[in-house]
């Protein structure tokens, strides 16, 4: 299939060329449907060993989506979720399945029809399933608000006198998340009822307008981010906002101008620049505004490798210091493709067999991976390679993957 992609890649007319992208659309939406068969089949293969071996678990499947994880190289998270998504298809939407393993739609659609009927019992699911793509090519042409909304127009046909006590437990579940986005911002998202969602989107509104016939000359967009951080934090725009920061940085990019980029603990890389501005106390997105509390850490790193330095501790618990310096070091959870933030500080090679509590044998997790890599079959080990601390990772599968903590700053290459 690689190669037959990479085939496509020649001269041509511009007809030929949107050809191509055409075929390779269908394409990816067939090979989508080839990872949910082959998904479910590696499931099923997990269990029956289970079964046959005499193992009696809660869920038998236990760890499946963390393998399926990484063979599509997402997070764990996105494993376990494509693992449920690929049996609901198989199970209750086979036209869905079809249309997906000839390309005529995409795994983005797929998903959206599963989203969007899940709440119902198998046998309503297979009908809408059925209305929607009986013809393969049902969908054609849509865009996903409009298959959306095509499927909600079925779903609430079955599903409209359990519709407020759905609303009502999808209110239980609202939240506010942060997290890092480019060029030294932060991304704000999250889920409110449609209520509170309506009245910040009004109050806000009211205030830009307010502000704008005032004089104010930040754009809309500006002044409603600003109100926004204003009325959370309780800020004021002299005063500033209290934050502890931790940056690490070279002596050379603190003390003599370089151009080496920082590490921003909490978001990630930064400019130097930036950097020398965070630790003297300004915003540096705002000369104006003080940054209060700007703490500066130490941290020092081997100077040809990078890595930084380690510590033992003969407790089984890490210790704070300890902690700290592998949270540094590893930034995120060390499965490979999970952009998790770090909960616990984990064993590579477990204590239970000897593992010593360091910082070689550390590494920082998220809880679910830290549970994944306790089950039988999966196996690590810190590999020595004179370079960034790097574990590689065997699944119960036998497949290998090697995880290489990110650079600091003073790495060299």
């Amino acid at each position: 299939m690689r190669d037959g992609l990479a085939a496509l890649d020649t001269g041509g007319t511009a007809k030929e060329h949107h050809e191509k992208i055409a075929l390779a659309e269908e394409v990816k939406g067939a090979a989508a449907g080839a990872q949910v068969m082959a998904a479910t089949m590696l499931e099923a293969d997990v269990v029956a060993r289970r079964t046959e071996a005499g193992v009696r678990e809660n869920n038998p499947s236990y760890g499946v989506g963390a393998q399926v994880a990484l063979a599509r190289r997402e997070s764990p998270e996105q494993g376990r979720a494509f693992l449920g998504f690929s049996g609901r298809l198989i199970a209750d939407l086979p036209f869905t399945l079809i249309a997906l393993t000839r390309g005529k739609i995409g795994e983005a659609q797929a998903r959206n029809i599963d989203r969007e009927t899940e709440n119902l019992p198998s046998a309503q699911r297979g009908e809408i399933d059925a209305a929607l793509l009986r013809d393969p090519e049902g969908l054609k042409g849509l865009c996903v608000r409009a298959v959306i909304d095509r499927v909600r127009r079925l779903a609430y046909e079955y599903d409209s006198s359990d519709a407020l006590t759905r609303l009502e437990e999808a209110k239980s579940r609202r939240y506010l998340a942060v997290f890092p986005a480019r060029d030294a911002m932060m991304q704000v998202a999250g889920m409110l009822s449609v209520e509170d969602g309506l009245a910040i989107r009004q109050a806000l509104t009211a205030e830009v307008e307010r502000l704008k016939s005032a004089g104010d000359e930040r754009t809309r967009s500006q002044i409603m981010a600003d109100v926004a951080v204003d009325r959370i934090t309780g800020r004021s725009r002299a005063e500033g906002t209290r934050l502890m920061v931790h940056v690490v940085m070279t002596d050379r990019t603190l003390f003599q101008g370089g151009s080496e980029p920082a590490f921003l603990e909490g978001y990630g890389t930064v400019p130097s620049t930036w950097a020398r501005i965070m630790v003297g106390g300004r915003d540096p997105q705002d000369r104006e505004r003080r940054r209060a509390q700007v703490s500066l850490k130490r941290l020092y790193t081997h100077p040809d490798t990078g890595a930084l330095v380690g510590m033992d501790s003969r407790s089984r618990q890490f210790p704070k210091s300890l902690k700290d310096l592998i949270r540094i070091r590893d930034q995120y959870c060390r499965t490979p493709y999970c952009n998790a933030p770090i909960k616990n500080f984990d064993h590579v090679v477990q204590h239970s067999r000897g593992g010593p509590t360091s910082e070689a044998n550390g590494a920082g997790r998220c809880a679910s991976c830290n549970q994944t890599k306790e089950q039988d079959g999966w196996e690590e080990q810190v590999v020595d390679t004179g370079g960034r601390h790097t574990i590689l990772i065997t699944t119960p599968a036998g497949a290998q993957y090697t995880s290489t903590a990110p650079p600091l700053p003073g790495t060299v290459g």
